[in-house]
C-alpha cells in the first residue's frame, strides 16, 4: 500500500498539508489541476493546458503547463505532486486528494468513506470554493457539473448514514450529520423528516410535532409550498403514537431486481438475428437505461459462448488503453493460447506483460504501423474462441483503439468462412454521446455493409403494460399507465420506480403527487442535464416554472439572446430528450429539471419571468 505523505485539499477553501504538518496554499489554476486528475483520472497534457488557459495559443498553453508543474515541484520541496509524461498528467501516488478519495468511496458505496473524505473543520463541501468562473468556457461548464456531481455524493451518504445510525439507537452521531445538513439546508424536507423521526424515536413525541411546526413554517415562507405526503404521514403515525416505517425496506422480489422477459424487442431481435447471419457488426445504441446491455446479453447467451468488455471512463485520454482492455480480457480467457513471437512483441508495446526484452513504445496513434496492426488482427484471429463479443459502453472507447479494431475487423471479415460462423460483435453506446472518430468510424462500415445499427427506443404504454404483468407483483399493473406516463418508457427507470413504490408501500396506493427520481435515475437524469449549454438548461427550468410554453420573444430578452441562439437551445433540449415539442418528455426530466433549481435560484427566475411578462 503506498504510504500517503501528502493531503490535497480541493474540497472547500483548500490547500496542501504535508507530513510534518506542513500548511501550503493552492494557486487557482494548480488546485483546478489536482480537482480535475481527482475526478477525471490520469488525461492528456495538452488537453488540460487548452482548458485551463482557453485563451491562449497552444504554444503559450503548453508553456504555461511547464512553468504550473514546476512551481507545484517548488512547493513541494521537490516533491513530484503529479506525475508528467510527453504526454499525459496523472496524480502521484503519495498524493491523497480529497476528492478523488470521496469518488472511489462514492462508487463503492461507503457512505463513511466518503463523509471521511470532506474538510475536517465542516461544512458545506463546495469543490473549489472561492473559484468562481465567469467565462462560459469547458472549464467553467465542467466545475458546476463537477460540484453536483459532488453535492449528490456527499447528500446520499450523508442520508445513508443517519439512517445507519437511526437504526442502531446511536443518537449522537445522527445528530452531528442532521444539524451540520440543516445549517446548510434548513429548507430541506428529507433533512426536516428525518430530524422529525430522531426525537420520536428516542420517546420525544413533543419534539418531534415541534420540529415538524418549524419544518411547515420554514417550507411556507422559504418555498411557498406545504409538506410532502409521506412527511404528513410520518406525522400523523406520531400523532398516534405508533412507530415510525422502518429505515431498513424488506428483500425486492426477484422479477424487480432483474426482469425474468424482455418485452418490446422482438424488432430489435430479428435485426441482430439478420446481422448475425450477415456476418455483421453489431451496434446497439439508445438512451442509458433504455435496455441495450440487456438486449445485448440476452441475445448473446443464444448463440453460445460469449464475453463482455467494458469501456471505461477516461480511457479517451489513452491512447491504447481500450484495446489493451480488450486484449487482456482475450488473454486471461485463454491462457493456452501461444501468439507467435511477432505478434507478442508487438503487442508488448501496450501489454508490457507479454515483453520478453524492453518493448518498443507505442506507435503513433495517428499513423500506427501496419505491423503493429497485423498483430492485433492476428491476435484476434487467435483469441477468440467466443461466439459473441459485447462491448458496453463504446462512448468510451479511444481513438487509437477504434483504429486499431476497425483494421482487425475488416481482415476478419477477409478471412474465409461462412458469415455466421465468424465471431460476432456487438457494441452498445449512449446515443448522442459518441466522439467524432467513432462515429466516422461506424458510418463507414455501415456505408459498406460492414455494420448494422440498432436503435433501442423506450416502451410504448402498450409495452409498459406487458412489461408490468410480466413482473407478477400485486397492484402493479393498475399503475402501468402512469408508470409509462411518469418514467417515458425507460426500462431502467420502469424498474427504479416500482423498487421505490415497492419499498414505500406504494403499489396499492394512488400514484402519489410528488415522486421525486428514485435510485440510479436521479444519477443518469443529472448527466443528461449536465451535457446541455447553460441556455438550454435555463430555458428547461424555466419551463417547470410556468404551465404554457415561454414565447420566443420573451426568452430571447429574458436571457439577453438572440432569438436564434434561443431556437438552437430549443433544439438541443429536443435532441437532448428533455423536451417534445414544448413540453417535457416524461415527468422525471422535469422533475430532475426542477431538483436543479435551488430555492433562491427558483425564486430569482420567477421574479425575473413575472417582470418581463408585464413589459
Amino acid at each position: 500500500m503506498v504510504r500517503r505523505e501528502w493531503t490535497a485539499r480541493v474540497l472547500g477553501v483548500g490547500g496542501l498539508e504535508g507530513p510534518e504538518g506542513q500548511r501550503l496554499r493552492l494557486e487557482r489554476r494548480a488546485a483546478a489541476l489536482l480537482a480535475w486528475l481527482g475526478l477525471e483520472g490520469p488525461s492528456l497534457k495538452f488537453s488540460l493546458a487548452c482548458l485551463l488557459w482557453p485563451d491562449s495559443p497552444p504554444a503559450t498553453a503548453r508553456g504555461n503547463m511547464r512553468q504550473l508543474l514546476r512551481r507545484l515541484r517548488v512547493l513541494g520541496g521537490g516533491v513530484e505532486w503529479v506525475e508528467a509524461t510527453a504526454e499525459q498528467l496523472a496524480l502521484a501516488p503519495g498524493l491523497w486528494v480529497d476528492v478523488a478519495a470521496l469518488k472511489a468511496a462514492a462508487g463503492a458505496r461507503d457512505s463513511a468513506r466518503v463523509l471521511e473524505a470532506l474538510p475536517p473543520e465542516g461544512g458545506a463541501p463546495v469543490l473549489l470554493a472561492g473559484l468562481e468562473l465567469d467565462a462560459d468556457d469547458e472549464l467553467s461548464r465542467w466545475l458546476v457539473g463537477a460540484r453536483a456531481t459532488v453535492d449528490g455524493w456527499v447528500r446520499a451518504a450523508r442520508e445513508a448514514r443517519i439512517e445507519h445510525h437511526l437504526a442502531r439507537a446511536e443518537w449522537a452521531p445522527a445528530q452531528a450529520l442532521l444539524e451540520g445538513w440543516l445549517r446548510q439546508e434548513p429548507e430541506c424536507e428529507r433533512a426536516g423528516a428525518h430530524l422529525i423521526r430522531w426525537h420520536y424515536l428516542q420517546g420525544d413525541r413533543g419534539a418531534a410535532l415541534a420540529a415538524f411546526e418549524r419544518l411547515r413554517a420554514t417550507l411556507s415562507r422559504e418555498l411557498g409550498v406545504s409538506p410532502l405526503p409521506e412527511t404528513l404521514a410520518l406525522v400523523r403515525q406520531i400523532e398516534k403514537g405508533q412507530a415510525p416505517a422502518r429505515a431498513v425496506p424488506p428483500p425486492l422480489p426477484l422479477s424487480v431486481q432483474r426482469p425474468p422477459v424482455l418485452t418490446g424487442r422482438e424488432a430489435a431481435w430479428r435485426q441482430l438475428e439478420e446481422g448475425r447471419a450477415a456476418g455483421q457488426f453489431l451496434l446497439i445504441r439508445g438512451e442509458p437505461g433504455v435496455g441495450k446491455s440487456r438486449l445485448a446479453e440476452e441475445f448473446a447467451a443464444s448463440q453460445g459462448r460469449w464475453l463482455r468488455i467494458m469501456g471505461r471512463y477516461g480511457d479517451q485520454g489513452v491512447p491504447f488503453a481500450s484495446q489493451a482492455r480488450a486484449l487482456r480480457a482475450h488473454l486471461a480467457r485463454r491462457p493456452e493460447v501461444r501468439l507467435p513471437e511477432w505478434v507478442r512483441e508487438e503487442l508488448a508495446r501496450v501489454l508490457p506483460e507479454l515483453a520478453t526484452t524492453p518493448p518498443r513504445p507505442p506507435p503513433d496513434p495517428e499513423g500506427s504501423e501496419l505491423r503493429f496492426l497485423e498483430a492485433h488482427a492476428e491476435a484476434m484471429r487467435l483469441l477468440m474462441d467466443e461466439d459473441v463479443v459485447i462491448v458496453d459502453d463504446l462512448q468510451y472507447w479511444d481513438a487509437a483503439s477504434a483504429q486499431v479494431f476497425v483494421y482487425a475487423f475488416g481482415r476478419l471479415f477477409d478471412a474465409d468462412g461462412p458469415p455466421g460462423l465468424r465471431p460476432c460483435f456487438i457494441d452498445c453506446y449512449r446515443r448522442g454521446e459518441l466522439p467524432a472518430y467513432s462515429e466516422r468510424n461506424i458510418q463507414h462500415l455501415v456505408d459498406t455493409g460492414l455494420a448494422r445499427i440498432i436503435d433501442l427506443e423506450p416502451l410504448s404504454p402498450e409495452e409498459v403494460q406487458r412489461f408490468v404483468a410480466s413482473l407478477e407483483l400485486p397492484g402493479a399493473e393498475r399503475q402501468a399507465l402512469a408508470l409509462a406516463r411518469y418514467t417515458g418508457g425507460n426500462p431502467l427507470y420502469l424498474i427504479e420506480t416500482l423498487k421505490h413504490l415497492l419499498e414505500t408501500d406504494g403499489l396499492d396506493k394512488d400514484w402519489p403527487a410528488h415522486l421525486p427520481p428514485p435510485g440510479r435515475v436521479a444519477h443518469l437524469l443529472q448527466r443528461r442535464l449536465e451535457r446541455l449549454s447553460p441556455l438550454a438548461l435555463k430555458l428547461a427550468q424555466v419551463a417547470t416554472l410556468r404551465e404554457t410554453p415561454l414565447p420566443l420573444a420573451l426568452a430571447a430578452a429574458l436571457f439577453e439572446a438572440a432569438p436564434t441562439e434561443v431556437q438552437a437551445a430549443l433544439a438541443e433540449l429536443e435532441a437532448a430528450q428533455v423536451l417534445v415539442g414544448a413540453r417535457f418528455s416524461h415527468d422525471l426530466v422535469e422533475e430532475a429539471v426542477r431538483a436543479s433549481l435551488s430555492p433562491t435560484e427558483a425564486r430569482v427566475l420567477g421574479s425575473r419571468l413575472s417582470e418581463r411578462a408585464w413589459h
